[in-house]
């Protein structure tokens, strides 16, 4: 009776009239096309012609989930790879070749491609979602992981002319950000049949990235649960509108933390049997939702197994809306990476990977860098390894004297930008220019280093603060680190990332992945708020008064010809 009732609702009156308002807080997909005829039951004597249809696919536990097949075109006796397309949390399926997610997401956009050049591809809705039946429970290993494994059963008994191994089982890639990331991490370690992944944009531990240092990321929280609800409605498993309530009151219990532990991949990782799958990762230093962190947590894990696993760090990935322009609002990557002196169409990166993995071209992926970390839109940097930790920074007694400092930066930065208008003859800032701001009515800056040569700040800072609070209540501090460009009025907070601190005493703490280009003058310092967008109901309020102190070290990195050290220390 709730699932008739919702796809009534949904489609008769609530889902039209919610989808346009809620695409400009998220993204979702629509076809316009209509498909041209049925899933064909054998194989005509001309081969294939491309073409696309939907099917419904039966679970276990006797769920429809709805999914559309791009046939590729194939000559007679010619066979192909699969590749499996899964969706964001709260949107659907590719359901068209002229859609959003075909169009101007990235998974949709590679996966649309493959088809072009010859490649199955089955997209489906998962288990609540669009037109598939069922309670959405949130990457569950019951259900939505269980359901891959349907969907990979289907594609064996009903797909004509894919390609199979030497096990006798169809060769298998799949891609997907975000939800349907996840599933491709948790799906690889029970699922031997998949050859390849592409997960974009995901997590490894629901906890550390929505609720870090056990502070929930409710901005994004509220966006995701509006928009599960608006366009899927009366799906979501109870236990979810649950912890959305206590997320509003600052904190999650035992018993929400217990549910999200076995949804992350890390649940994987930590026993004997990590996900061994050939992984090209691609996450976002700006994303606020799943910071670069969650991606080195997955590089680290299924490079432990000896697969071949390769990290491309863009910028863009989940942008809070209201907080962060991006274009479709809410989630944006970047068409083109770049790394040294090599740049990659982010399309065409996927499909070489594809290529190489699935179809066998030997050397298809041979320029897929092992590690690259951009620092801006047009530059990058190809490591060995992961930077996490570097040189070492003294944080001197500041003071956080009311929960406003942060909550004026958008207009403020605005005030910021008219003083910062170029000036000529800028001189390069020496020691005795730097400012110490203490954070009131706006974040505190606290100075650490004056950068004198070309360089790159770029990886995963460590810190240990020392939190002490005149007040009851435990202080709720957010920590990033931020740049006054030369001359320059206005701190701006690096990736956008910034991490929380809960509760008085000493707090060994893994602050957010951040990657910058830095010239010389600029400053760097750690920047102390007491109010974020991205937490917006989990601070401690308008009366927290906080004493910060401790050290910081910082993934600098020297991009001058001569390697000459770039730190002046303050």
């Amino acid at each position: 009776m709730m699932d008739r009732f919702k796809h009534l609702a949904a489609k008769l009156y609530l889902r039209p009239l919610l989808f346009g308002t809620l695409l400009f807080f998220q993204y979702g997909c629509v076809s316009f096309i209509v498909p041209s005829g049925p899933l064909p039951q054998a194989v005509p004597e001309s081969g294939l012609k491309r073409d696309y249809y939907h099917v419904e696919i039966t679970t276990f536990d006797d769920i429809k989930l709805k999914a559309t097949v791009f046939q590729p075109e194939l000559k007679p006796g010619q066979t192909t790879p699969v590749i499996l397309h899964s969706h964001g949390f709260g949107v659907f399926r590719m359901s068209g070749p002229v859609s959003l997610y075909a169009k101007m997401i990235l998974s949709g956009q590679a996966a649309l491609e493959a088809w072009k050049r010859g490649y199955w591809v089955v997209s489906y809705d998962q288990r609540g979602h669009g037109d598939s039946q069922g309670m959405i429970h949130v990457m569950d290993p019951k259900h939505e992981v269980r359901d891959l494994g349907e969907v990979i059963n289907w594609v064996e008994e009903n797909l004509l002319q894919v390609q199979y191994d030497e096990q006798n089982d169809p060769v298998i890639g799949m891609i997907g950000e975000s939800y349907g990331g996840g599933l491709q991490l948790l799906g690889a370690g029970v699922e031997s049949r998949l050859d390849a992944i592409v997960p974009i944009t995901t997590w490894h531990d629901f906890g550390s990235s929505l609720t870090p240092n056990g502070v929930p990321k409710s901005g994004w929280l509220t966006a995701l649960f509006s928009t599960v609800n608006g366009l899927n409605p009366g799906a979501l498993d109870p236990v979810i509108g649950k912890a959305y309530g206590q997320a509003r009151k600052g904190s999650i219990s035992d018993e929400i933390n217990e549910y999200l532990e076995i949804r992350g991949v890390k649940h994987h990782c930590q026993s004997e049997k990590p996900p061994k799958i050939d992984t090209l990762l691609i996450q976002g230093f700006r994303d606020v939702l799943f910071p670069i962190n969650e991606a080195v947590r997955n590089y680290q894990c299924i490079r432990s197994t000896g697969a071949d696993v390769r990290l491309l760090a863009t910028q863009g990935g989940h942008l809070l809306p209201l907080s962060q322009f991006s274009w479709p609002p809410g989630y944006q990557i970047e068409e083109k990476i770049h790394c040294g002196d090599q740049s990659f169409n982010t399309v065409d990166v996927t499909l070489a990977w594809f290529d190489e993995k699935l179809k066998g071209i030997t050397g298809a992926a041979a320029d897929i860098p092992k590690l690259c970390m951009t620092h801006d839109y047009k530059s990058g940097t190809e490591f060995e390894n992961v930077p996490i930790g570097g040189e070492y920074f003294e944080i001197s007694n500041t003071v956080v004297g009311s929960g406003f400092a942060g909550f004026f930066e958008w207009p403020m930065n605005w005030v910021d930008r008219l003083f910062d208008t170029p000036k000529l003859g800028q001189a390069v800032v020496m020691r005795e220019d730097i400012k110490h701001k203490h954070g009131l009515l706006r974040p505190a800056f606290v100075p650490l280093t004056i950068v004198r040569r070309e360089s790159a700040l770029a990886g995963i800072p460590l810190s240990e603060l020392h939190l002490e609070s005149s007040r009851a209540r435990p202080p709720v501090v957010f920590v990033g680190i931020g740049v006054k460009r030369n001359n320059a009025q206005q701190v701006q907070l690096i990736s956008d990332q910034i991490t929380p601190i809960k509760g008085v005493g000493i707090k060994q703490v893994e602050l957010a992945g951040i990657s910058t280009r830095l010239a010389p003058g600029d400053v760097i310092g750690l920047v102390i708020h007491t109010y974020s967008d991205q937490y917006r109901f989990s601070g401690s309020g308008w009366l927290t008064r906080a004493t910060v102190q401790g050290w910081v070290k910082l993934p600098l990195h020297d991009l001058s010809e001569d390697n000459v050290t770039l730190q002046a220390h303050l």
